[in-house]
């Protein structure tokens, strides 16, 4: 303290002092700042002892190489939201100029939906009829053939092979058709939502 106050009384008469931590931790006062200093934290204090201002420690290449890429990530997420903004505007636009009501757009889903129905009735349709086929060869297979322990002719074998396949693709289009009905009310129920918050604004 005592050191102190005789720094301050020796530059009562000074235009600024300075004032630092050096590598110790010890406090430091100076009317000269140290060149070792002037990239590390300090304070400039004017005749009073008043700290003026107070400079930061100067940042470390891997400090700045973070804030470089925090800067970088930060514009990269801006410009990707301005674009989902811009696409979710089209489609707001879109939608308003295509429905004028909700009973609208209804309509227009349940119309989508029973047409997909409609070719999911004729998968499951054609499932059933080549499995009753199938159903018929295996059992004429296993009467004639497999119970004999005689081997299935190659055509035979053929045709089980043919409606087996038949049966596997068809059923992968039913589960796609399945798949494609719920995206469809899924779109729905987003884009009825949608609606009603733009004719909200709207009013």
């Amino acid at each position: 303290m005592i050191a102190t106050l005789c720094v301050f009384s020796s530059t009562s008469n000074a235009a600024a002092l300075y004032k630092w931590i050096d590598d110790e931790g010890q406090i430091r006062y100076s009317d000269r700042l140290p060149a070792s200093q002037v990239k590390k934290k300090h304070q400039q204090l004017n005749s009073q002892g008043v700290v003026v201002t107070t400079k930061e420690a100067a940042k470390t290449e891997a400090e700045l190489a973070a804030q470089a890429a925090a800067k970088l990530k930060l514009e990269q997420e801006k410009a990707e939201q301005a674009k989902l903004n811009a696409v979710q505007a089209e489609k707001d636009k879109v939608l308003l100029m295509t429905f004028s009501s909700e009973e609208e757009l209804g309509l227009a889903h349940t119309d989508r939906i029973e047409v997909i129905e409609s070719v999911i009735q004729l998968i499951e349709k054609s499932i059933v009829a080549t499995q009753e086929t199938l159903n018929q060869l295996e059992t004429s297979a296993e009467k004639n053939y497999t119970s004999r322990e005689k081997e299935v002719p190659g055509g035979l074998a053929q045709k089980i092979e043919h409606f087996t396949r038949k049966i596997e693709n068809r059923s992968e289009q039913l589960e796609l058709k399945l798949l494609e009905k719920m995206k469809i009310n899924g779109q729905y129920e987003i884009d009825l939502a949608r609606y009603r918050d733009l004719k909200a604004v709207e009013n």
